[in-house]
């Protein structure tokens, strides 16, 4: 059943997050908007929460900032009577996570190796460009995304590997921007989930969250992806998380994957960016993108993954092979 929102109509819920729905929509008018797009829509109980509200515009400014082929794209931000919604790009496919449970059935746990690494490239050059923005008067923000998770990484039909949700994004320096000034929402709360909390975030403050932070986030998740686990879960309780995220070294890919395209300079690339000490990881994004990128050419791979959208690539080929309908027709 289709329904209203300002001027678009709601074909049905993508997904359901912890304060805003995820609608697939169509724009009463598509130029110059794309022929169907995303409408993140803040729950109408939060709207009258003025931290929420403003977590939520801080976001949608933040992300309207970027145009870069890897992060998703925000077109525009509305209100229809109390409904604050934020309209964003759409990707034909679906995050890393749903992609390792669809994968799972079909033969998983892990994603190809070939797979997983070109999505780790495409999010750290993404990650560069996150970490290199710029204030309005070209002071460096030192933004931080503090979620980098298979949650947060969608992959496309057509090759696309796009970041989304900077709603916990924020700027270590402290910049007074007009952007990111909403409260923490609870005290202490740790941001990001769990399992792909670096050491410094676990330990706090959070004047000690750095980009190299999310360089631990991306090689939990490139882990992740290539494992179909974290290198530490939950499973005996956050207690147990955490003490292992801070004190035990995370298991060697090449002892726990049976795979000849892994070997040990891509099992090395993990272990370094999973590294406890932040001044032991690469040294920024950019660095971890034309390394996972030269990984690529040195096994073959065809670097397609050199650009964010490539309907021949390994990316496209996966995500088509996983069956799932086009959102697009």
């Amino acid at each position: 059943m289709t329904s209203r929102l300002g001027r678009y109509t709601v074909l049905g819920r993508l997904a359901k997050g912890s304060t805003a729905d995820l609608l697939l929509a169509i724009p009463d008018r598509s130029p110059p908007l794309p022929r169907r797009v995303v409408l993140k829509h803040l729950y109408p109980h939060l709207a009258g929460d003025e931290d929420f509200v403003r977590m939520f515009v801080d976001e949608v400014q933040l992300m309207s900032r970027f145009q870069h082929d890897g992060i998703v794209r925000v077109f525009d931000l509305d209100i229809d009577d109390d409904h604050l919604f934020a309209v964003l790009e759409l990707t034909d496919g679906p995050s890393c996570a749903a992609a390792l449970r669809l994968h799972a059935r079909q033969g998983g746990p892990g994603l190809p190796v070939a797979v997983a690494v070109v999505i780790a490239a495409r999010v750290a050059a993404a990650l560069a460009v996150v970490h290199d923005l710029l204030d309005i008067d070209g002071t460096p923000l030192s933004l931080v995304h503090r979620d980098v998770t298979p949650d947060n990484v969608l992959v496309g039909r057509d090759g696309a590997v796009r970041l989304a949700d900077f709603g916990v994004a924020r700027s270590v320096v402290g910049r007074d921007s007009g952007l990111l000034t909403a409260k923490e929402t609870t005290a202490g709360t740790k941001k990001g989930k769990a399992s792909f909390l670096a050491p410094e975030q676990v330990l706090g403050p959070a004047t000690a969250i750095t980009h190299r932070t999310d360089l631990y986030a991306l090689g939990a998740t490139l882990f992740t992806l290539l494992a179909g686990r974290p290198p530490f879960s939950r499973t005996d309780g956050d207690v147990a998380l955490f003490d292992a995220i801070l004190h035990s070294p995370a298991p060697r890919l090449t002892t726990i994957i049976d795979d000849v395209h892994l070997d040990g300079a891509l099992a090395d690339i993990v272990a370094a960016l999973l590294e406890k000490r932040p001044a032991d990881r690469p040294t920024d994004a950019s660095t971890v993108a034309a390394t996972l990128l030269q990984w690529c050419r040195d096994h073959g791979v065809d670097t397609a993954s050199d650009t964010a959208v490539d309907t021949g690539s390994v990316v496209a080929d996966f995500v088509t092979g996983l069956g799932l309908p086009s959102l697009t027709s």
